[in-house]
């Protein structure tokens, strides 16, 4: 809302005044040059002021007798109106507010987007060694999880599916119990993790 012209106040100041029983209605306000004076402005902006109340049918202006106040309820309404006014104004700004918070949650997010596209991106350069072994009927393993048998530990391969019964099972776990034919499938540390697989599931862990 822009700021509020000097006579607008005065005229608000003057409804506040009417409303809280300084004046009753048949009252007759102070001449323009006494309020003019009690409110430390010129007369013509005491007669702008005057001029809204008397638009709204708060006041009655009669030439050369005076300014009497003609109606409480007038009054009533004109200052619900402004309270609207102000209302709206807030509910905007508020509204401006959160489209601006929007935005700027927004650009953070599509900051983090691309932050992590990035980071995939370089992380993912280097060529990621797949690979694949199968759980013989007669394996020790059959019956214990991955975390039973501390696979990674002992292996440095991480399980990351495992094919079993013709369904493919996504990041079994470690709560994953290993079946006969089971086809897992391992991400390869180094060149040399294919082989500790392969000797891990064929011996297992030589006992101390």
């Amino acid at each position: 809302m822009e700021k509020m012209p000097r006579y607008v106040k005065i005229a608000h100041d003057v409804t506040n005044r009417i409303l809280n029983g300084e004046f009753q209605e048949g009252d007759i306000l102070k001449g323009r040059s006494v309020l003019a004076a009690s409110y430390n402005v010129s007369p013509e902006t005491i007669r702008k002021a005057l001029n809204i109340l008397q638009d709204k049918k708060i006041v009655e202006i009669k030439h050369g007798v005076g300014v009497f106040v003609d109606s409480i309820m007038n009054a009533k309404q004109y200052r619900d109106s402004w309270d609207s006014e102000v209302n709206i104004d807030n509910d905007y700004k508020g509204l401006i507010k959160i489209l601006g918070d929007v935005q700027s949650l927004h650009d953070e997010l599509e900051e983090s987007i691309n932050q992590l596209m990035d980071n995939f991106r370089y992380q993912t350069d280097e060529t990621i060694a797949f690979q694949k072994m199968v759980i013989t009927s007669d394996c020790w393993l059959i019956g214990k999880t991955i975390g039973d048998v501390y696979f990674y530990n002992y292996t440095e391969a991480t399980v990351v599916a495992v094919k079993s019964n013709g369904q493919t099972i996504t990041s079994p776990g470690p709560d994953y119990e290993f079946k006969a034919n089971d086809e897992i499938i391992f991400v390869c540390k180094d060149d040399l993790t294919f082989q500790r697989v392969l000797s891990f599931v064929t011996f297992g862990v030589e006992e101390e």
